[in-house]
């Protein structure tokens, strides 16, 4: 229980954070619905914001599984770093989608909250 630090912390929350929101941009509908209803997005990005949410997963697994080999100490090289920066890649990606009009304010303040996780979590890394 020693082993488990600030930044074994940090990686749980940064991993809940990204599976939770990447599963919300994956299982994501349109509003409305029935017969005539108008979707307002185009296909590429519904598809875009499903390949988002899809990789934020991933990343979430990815950091999970860092911080269990951090803590277990083993010796497997883990590319922290990248995988935090990709991370707040994508986070930035979804400010872009959230700053179109209409600007959705909710979820640019979600989604900067998760830019400051994943650059925190990567700043932990070495």
């Amino acid at each position: 229980m020693d082993r488990i630090g600030v930044d074994a912390i940090l990686a749980a929350v940064v991993a809940l954070w990204f599976g939770v929101t990447g599963l919300v941009d994956l299982l994501h509908r349109a509003p409305g619905g029935g017969r005539r209803a108008v979707t307002t997005d185009p296909a590429w990005l519904r598809v875009g914001r499903r390949m988002r949410g899809a990789l934020e997963i991933l990343g979430g697994v990815a950091v999970a599984a860092g911080a269990a080999i951090g803590v277990l100490g083993l010796k497997y090289p883990f590319p922290g770093r990248a995988v935090g920066i990709g991370l707040a890649v994508l986070a930035l990606w979804g400010a872009a989608e959230s700053a179109r009009p209409p600007v959705r304010w909710l979820r640019l303040v979600l989604v900067a909250i998760g830019f400051t996780l994943a650059v925190f979590y990567a700043g932990f890394r070495d």
